[in-house]
């Protein structure tokens, strides 16, 4: 659990997002489907999960770093969140002391924020779930820390052991999240069709009456391993 950071007390206010129309492409495909594209994608560890609010999302990210169970800069937080961005917050992976409730989360949801992401805990999530907003997290607590800082705004951040920098796109569905790197999304986007197209053509030979082993090459692998000779 960090309770420092290189660039705390910085409030940076420009993001650099990626085009609207390659985040959309991208909500097309499950977490699944791009975890598997083999591209530069970070998959968000466990125990982070869905606690409340709908059950999907995909946009850019605006990360708040804060020193664990600190609000002081989550606070802030709405100032700096457009239409169709993610919040996400390094909380150090802290669960004893809340750092969102829904006091934010209705904020940031009338600002236009289409999910919301806590490597930490969240609280009221009743009223997380009235407002619909997608909010993933390691777990709940009713009580918050404290409102001293030190905390950062759109700086480099950890969430569930990946790194996540302003303007990234974060997907996360009922299978979990992932991360892509803003400069990778066209290129994970290609990745990630080509996954799609893969899957469809096994389900196409299965409904032609081959077996799923025999789809997805998966029998002439086992016959082509079983007939090597054994490892020394």
């Amino acid at each position: 659990m960090s309770r420092s950071h290189a660039r705390q007390w910085t409030v940076q206010e420009s993001v650099e997002r990626p085009d609207p129309a390659d985040v959309a492409a991208l909500r097309a495909f499950s977490t699944t489907q791009i975890a598997d594209c083999g591209g530069p994608v970070g998959v968000v560890g466990p125990p982070l999960r869905r606690v409340a609010g709908g059950p999907e999302f995909c946009g850019p990210a605006v990360t708040v770093w804060t020193k664990p169970g600190d609000i002081l800069f989550v606070l802030k937080a709405p100032d700096l969140v457009g239409d169709g961005d993610v919040l996400v917050i390094d909380g150090g992976g802290r669960e004893d002391a809340a750092v969102i409730g829904d006091i934010v989360g209705r904020t940031i949801r009338d600002r236009g924020c289409t999910g919301l992401v806590v490597d930490g805990a969240v609280r009221d999530v009743e009223g997380l779930d009235e407002l619909g907003l997608p909010t993933f997290a390691r777990g709940t607590h009713p009580a918050t820390g404290s409102n001293q800082g030190p905390g950062a705004i759109n700086v480099a951040v950890q969430c569930g052991g990946v790194a996540v920098h302003p303007g990234d796109v974060v997907r996360g569905d009922a299978s979990g999240l992932v991360v892509v790197p803003r400069g990778e999304l066209r290129a994970v986007l290609e990745l990630t069709r080509a996954v799609a197209r893969r899957e469809a053509d096994w389900l196409a030979a299965v409904a032609a009456g081959a077996t799923l082993a025999e789809a997805t090459g998966v029998e002439a692998l086992i016959a082509r391993r079983g007939a090597e000779p054994p490892a020394p």
